[in-house]
């Protein structure tokens, strides 16, 4: 390593570097030592004439690696890594001491004995950078689809169209989820109410037409594990106790069941025997059974004409292996018992809205015929109560918007009022949230006559023969007892266990509402923390239908991109030492990313999945795992060429600074706030990737403090703060004051924060060194 030749390439930058640096100052402190052997200047090394300056002295001077001190890496690194071409690519780094240097330091002298420091590490850390070379990955050109609503049914079609192999699951024995059992849509660009199945089934039979897509009912995802980019997938199918090829759907089975149980379809309005079809128009239109309700009697196998039925299979276990993964397991409702003071359900003229749906649904139990349960006439007046779970404060409730409910309960108002304009509908809610164009809808509502009153209700009671609901009008401050025939809860969305259970078998993070967490929630909508595994519909949060079709093509695109994008990953991945690894597989099971797999006992590393975070190489007992061009002794060195030269009285900070806090620093510099010169960042790619003998060594080598930018909205948030508190007992236990390791939450809009930050920890750090 010490005979290669490292050159040294110094941009103005047109002044913005060399107005603030003296650049022939640093030229000459760079020549005094054998490090380096050559060092140019220009004044903007970012142009053609510049590209030809680094050229020709690449290959006259025969460089073996080159440092560019520049402007920011996110701004010229991929030029810079094009213009020292013959040169591998990544034998080369870029010390910015523009945005980070000569734009938030004032003091020309400070400044320039910063960029000499910024340079001097990167100098020694670039001879430790090989030859590297971008991984060029496929992946299968079939894809899993968890979760047979609308958002599910969309992907997949999608999917399909595209040539994919899709499998879709659904873990009830019919698809459609919620939008098949809602009965009507509001359409708010046409003040209408549209039939839900209507629009459903076109979509429902594209995908039972499509030989690209193969649905499983009855089916749950059971394990998942990645294999070089690909999901090795098991999925456990229900037994089909009814042999869909030999059913002619004669329902004889049923007519003879003598078991009952509540019938889901109708929200248990009405009970249907243990072996059923789901719903008239249910797809796959066959015949199941709840081997929960039956009693294995044996009646429907005698009446069977086709001996379809058999009681004594057994659960199907189905091996997968596919590309890409797409959770789009819905929602569930809230338990309204959970707030008993509305009576549901243990009064049977309290219905939730979607038991209103089905009393209303023509393939309802009443035929679409509104009535009250207990009477069976026609209501003379329905009062709808809003934000029943949701917007709620209490304990079991969920303090978000459910986003939809006010929607729902408008439109089923307005249905009522279209079908039974004598019977008067209340909503009693808290605020409306109507966005766009559904306040248009609102106020057609509004007009047709629904009432509106601003007020949570306290409690439903049932007086006479009738039902009393309670509640103070916040707009009027009086306090109201409507007398009602029927009243309807807006329940909350909320997490389903489907989504739960997915998000547990395939390692993705949940947020704290139990929704599936985005990668990020404005640019990566639809994308997990996993590489390959997407999101779509109500499994994210609260949503309508039109944006959850939405939401299941931007993953469908994603998804094409992934596949037949032909994608070159960065070579920074984990690299296992097999001489040194054991199998203890403590690496796989710490990686939140599924990027390690076992693999003919040993190690295998997903180039597509590894992000080289690093969690593996904190979790390797026996230091078997380094990252790609980024060693421990690469930081190491980087921090001792900081550290190289200080001078007496100097203050130095290290500061590691993950992707975000990188960015955030930068916009320092774009925005001249300025920062003390004591602080030298080193970009790390999550700050995780810091252990503690790269603190021990920056304190012990002469850095006065060290300092840990991170950005808090990441999964290993927690566990970061906890490695920090273990570091600074390290710290004190090796007696050194752990007051001098600081971490800090960086965002990039808050780029002044982080400069105070800075700037505080450099004041009680000269306080420190005082003392």
């Amino acid at each position: 390593m010490s005979d290669e030749k490292i050159g040294v390439f110094l941009c103005h930058c047109g002044g913005n570097i060399s107005d603030n640096v003296d650049l022939d100052y640093v030229e000459s402190e760079l020549l005094k030592g054998d490090d380096v052997c050559v060092v140019r200047h220009h004044e903007n090394l970012c142009s053609l004439e510049g590209k030809n300056i680094i050229k020709d002295q690449i290959l006259r001077e025969k460089l073996d690696k080159v440092v560019i001190a520049a402007c920011s890496k996110i701004t010229h690194g991929n030029t810079f890594q094009n213009y020292i071409q013959p040169l591998n690519p990544y034998l080369f780094e870029m010390p910015n001491i523009r945005e980070q240097c000569s734009w938030v330091t004032e003091n020309r002298d400070e400044s320039t004995v910063k960029a000499l420091s910024l340079i001097n590490s990167s100098v020694e850390s670039v001879k430790h950078n090989e030859p590297l070379k971008k991984i060029p990955t496929k992946v299968k050109n079939s894809v899993l689809v968890v979760g047979a609503g609308i958002s599910g049914i969309t992907v997949a079609n999608s999917l399909a169209k595209q040539g994919m192999e899709v499998t879709l699951i659904e873990k009830r024995p019919a698809v459609g989820g919620a939008m098949i059992q809602v009965g009507k849509v509001f359409t708010p660009g046409k003040l209408s109410e549209d039939c839900a199945a209507c629009l459903l089934n076109p979509v429902i039979d594209e995908m039972v037409r499509n030989e690209k897509i193969t649905l499983l009912t009855n089916t749950v995802l059971e394990s998942s594990t990645r294999n070089s980019g690909n999901f090795d997938v098991i999925l456990r199918k229900k037994p089909d106790y009814i042999n869909p090829e030999k059913c002619t759907s004669c329902g004889k089975c049923t007519e003879v069941c003598p078991t009952y149980a509540p019938d889901e379809w109708n929200e248990g309005l009405t009970d249907r025997k243990a072996i059923y079809k789901p719903f008239p128009q249910a797809v796959p239109s066959q015949y199941t059974l709840d081997d929960e309700s039956c009693i294995r009697c044996g009646k429907c196998i005698d009446v069977c004409p086709t001996k379809a039925i058999n009681l004594d299979a057994i659960d199907e276990i189905i091996s997968l292996t596919v590309g890409s993964v797409v959770v789009a397991t819905g929602h569930q409702r809230y338990d309204t018992a959970k707030r008993p003071e509305y009576g549901h359900p243990f009064y049977e003229d309290v219905l939730s809205q979607m038991q209103l749906a089905r009393l209303m649904g023509v393939n309802g139990p009443t035929n679409g015929h509104l009535v009250v349960p207990s009477t069976g006439k026609v209501p003379r007046r329905v009062v709808m109560i809003q934000c029943v779970g949701s917007r709620d404060q209490m304990p079991d409730g969920h303090k978000y918007c459910s986003k939809v409910c006010c929607m729902i309960a408008t439109k089923n108002a307005n249905l009522i009022h279209s079908h039974y304009p004598d019977t008067e509908v209340i909503i009693c809610y808290t605020d409306i949230r109507t966005p766009g164009e559904y306040e248009k809808y609102y106020k057609y509502v509004q007009e047709n006559g629904v009432k509106y009153i601003r007020g949570r209700p306290g409690e439903v009671a049932r007086v006479d023969d009738h039902m009393v609901v309670r509640l103070e009008d916040t707009l009027t401050k009086t306090k109201k007892e409507i007398h009602t025939d029927l009243v309807v809860l807006s329940a909350a969305l909320e997490a389903s266990e489907g989504t739960m259970e997915a998000a547990k078998v395939l390692g993705i993070p949940l947020t704290e509402d139990k929704f599936i967490k985005e990668k990020h929630p404005k640019m990566q909508p639809v994308s997990t923390d996993i590489e390959g595994i997407f999101v779509c519909g109500t499994a994210q949060g609260p949503k309508d239908i039109t944006e959850s079709i939405i939401q299941a093509n931007t993953a469908s695109t994603k998804i094409s991109e992934l596949v037949n994008g032909g994608l070159e990953v960065e070579p920074f991945i984990a690299s296992v030492n097999v001489k040194k690894c054991v199998l203890c597989g403590k690496c796989i099971d710490n990686c939140r990313y599924q990027a390690l797999s076992m693999h003919n006992q040993s190690i295998r590393v997903g180039p597509i999945a590894c992000t080289g975070c690093g969690d593996c190489i904190v979790t390797c007992p026996q230091e078997a795992i380094s990252i790609l061009g980024q060693s421990d002794e690469k930081l190491e060195a980087s921090i001792k060429g900081m550290l190289k030269n200080k001078n007496p009285g100097e203050q130095i900070i290290i500061a590691f600074l993950d992707d975000i806090g990188n960015v955030s620093a930068n916009n320092m510099g774009i925005n001249r706030v300025e920062c003390p010169s004591s602080v030298r960042i080193i970009n790390v790619p999550f700050i995780n990737r810091v252990k503690y003998r790269h603190v021990k060594y920056a304190l012990t080598h002469g850095a006065d403090g060290v300092f840990l930018g991170e950005y808090p909205d990441n999964a290993r948030h927690n566990e970061i703060r906890e490695n920090v508190l273990v570091m600074k007992r390290h710290l004190k236990e090796d007696g050194i004051n752990p007051d001098r390791l600081l971490i800090h939450g960086v965002f990039i809009p808050y780029f002044r924060g982080l400069a105070s930050q800075f700037k505080e920890f450099d004041d009680e750090l000269r306080l420190l060194n005082e003392a």
